[in-house]
């Protein structure tokens, strides 16, 4: 279906290409964003939504094809040309310039990048940031706006992010992955800037891999492909469903059910890999854990709920206050999360950009936690070391020419990967994943899920996991522990209901809970 442009249109292209030497990123896209329209960009890693978004944005010249605003042609320069014309991008991972405060980074682009500008008076600059986070019902986002962006959270960034973006009064305002970083409560803050945004006809472009927050948003769908739009339509006219075909056509289809191993059966009276008894510490208390060879156990609860909390607890990244923990049958206590690490328990937190050395390559990312194994007599064997990393990176399907790659130049989903086969190079017995696929698009969600089903059901690794995506907790998990207030109220076996799990975890009635949740794909059975 060809989108053809009008006086509804804020932004529409026609014809786009662009290549990057021999690659075409983008082949002929014709579409158009219209105003006062929520409209989806849905696709897998380098399907090209990266490129539409730098093409319409100045970042990237096209190779072929046009850009338009307001249905007049332009050339887009750089990035203040398309700002200037009312076009602004909210990144996935925040560009904010840590040294400077909250409220300059979020008038930057009127100071220049200039601090001693800014200086002068920071009175002002707060007073007007104030204003701006109170018109877009950010109020109480941010206690102190002369903080320093250094000492953020991830979402807290994020939100200096997308209110920057929104000072320039856009016309087109795409947001990529936005929400990546953001708890459900922040989402749904998110969300109502977004609706906000609609009633005043801004157009919204939203690039997200979550695809039930997608529906629950979005008037409309484009699908794109290998750089080409394979999809477009309403909502209602192109569910869920149909776009993950469009997205990965139906090989995805039938490697996710041929994937569905069926889980081990599990021995009651089996000594557990990890035990835990009455465990108590920082906003969690009297919590009880077994976690079986062989087994996925889901952690699900609502956010600030315990989970991560009885995760650092049990790791020893926090203190934990009171209660017992066994491995393989041994009384332990860790001290550290190295000391964890040194008796067989591998962890992936959820903070990716905190974990990846982004200034190395891939095999340096992937050896990090094991580099002694390739010291003999007081010699280092490089060689060594970039085999058994190119040997680990493939066991994951890590897509690069090689483990030289630098990580950098790697989609998410694939920093993800490496992550994961670091966790697996120490070769643990239990082996611990916080939000396990964050913004990573429906392909490699299918990929890792695999991996970790076969990890567990056919290599015997025990696997908890934390998500806060309640289609990942039904479709990967064995059992969903639910955590609420701090405690573990409930052990769910496999194929609960996704009510079930909302309602345990809320202490409601199933239909109310699942309303209030916001992750059910709008009656459709997942």
């Amino acid at each position: 279906m060809t989108s053809s442009s009008s006086a509804t249109d804020a932004l529409s292209v026609a014809d786009l290409g662009k290549s990057f030497g021999a690659v075409q990123a983008l082949k002929d896209v014709t579409l158009s964003f219209r105003y006062g329209e929520v409209t989806a960009l849905l696709g897998e890693n380098g399907a090209g939504k990266s490129t539409l978004i730098r093409l319409c944005s100045g970042e990237h010249q096209p190779t072929t094809g046009k850009v338009a605003i307001d249905g007049q042609v332009r050339e887009l320069p750089n990035p203040l040309a398309a700002t200037a014309l009312g076009i602004a991008v909210v990144h996935q991972e925040p560009q904010l310039v840590s040294a400077m405060t909250i409220a300059e980074n979020i008038f930057l682009a009127r100071l220049g990048g200039n601090a001693a500008v800014a200086a002068h008076r920071p009175g002002a600059l707060a007073r007007e940031a104030r204003a701006l986070l109170a018109e877009i019902s950010l109020s109480g986002a941010f206690a102190d706006l002369s903080m320093k962006c250094a000492g953020l959270s991830a979402a807290e960034r994020q939100l200096v992010e997308i209110a920057r973006a929104l000072a320039a009064k856009p016309k087109v305002l795409f947001l990529d992955e936005p929400n990546s970083s953001l708890t459900r409560r922040e989402t749904d803050r998110l969300f109502g800037i977004v609706r906000l945004l609609r009633e005043q006809s801004v157009a919204v472009v939203l690039v997200s891999h979550r695809l039930g927050e997608v529906y629950e948003i979005s008037d409309r769908v484009i699908v794109m492909r290998d750089g080409s739009k394979v999809g477009e339509g309403t909502v209602g006219d192109l569910p869920k469903t149909q776009a993950i075909r469009l997205m990965a056509g139906d090989r995805l289809v039938e490697q996710t059910a041929r994937d569905e191993a069926a889980a081990r059966e599990i021995d009651p009276k089996a000594v557990p890999v990890l035990r835990v008894r009455g465990a108590s510490g920082i906003a969690f208390s009297d919590v009880d854990i077994d976690i079986h060879a062989g087994e996925i156990v889901g952690m699900a609860g609502l956010v600030g709920s315990g989970r991560t909390e009885i995760v650092r607890g049990v790791l020893g990244a926090d203190p934990l206050y009171s209660g017992s923990i066994e491995l393989n049958g041994d009384p332990v206590r860790f001290r550290t999360l190295r000391d964890a690490v040194k008796h067989g328990i591998s962890f992936i937190s959820e903070e990716r950009r905190t974990s990846v050395f982004y200034g190395h390559d891939i095999g340096f990312n992937l050896t990090s936690n094991v580099l002694g194994r390739f010291g003999r007599l007081g010699f280092f064997s490089q060689r060594r070391r970039m085999r058994f990393a190119q040997e680990r990176a493939d066991r994951v399907g890590v897509k690069a020419e090689s483990v030289a790659t630098p990580i950098r130049a790697l989609s998410g989903g694939n920093q993800q990967k490496v992550l994961l086969a670091r966790a697996l190079a120490s070769n643990p017995s239990l082996l611990i994943l916080d939000e396990p696929t964050r913004g990573v698009d429906v392909r490699t969600k299918a990929e890792m899920y695999a991996l970790i089903r076969n990890l567990a059901h056919v290599e015997g690794l025990a696997v908890w996991f934390i998500s806060s995506e309640m289609d990942e907790i039904l479709h990967l998990a064995d059992r969903v522990m639910v955590v609420r207030e701090g405690r573990i109220v409930d052990n769910i076996a496999k194929g609960p209901q996704a009510a079930q799990v909302v309602a345990s975890a809320l202490g409601e009635k199933a239909e109310d809970a699942v309303a209030f949740f916001g992750r059910q794909e709008r009656g459709e059975a997942h």
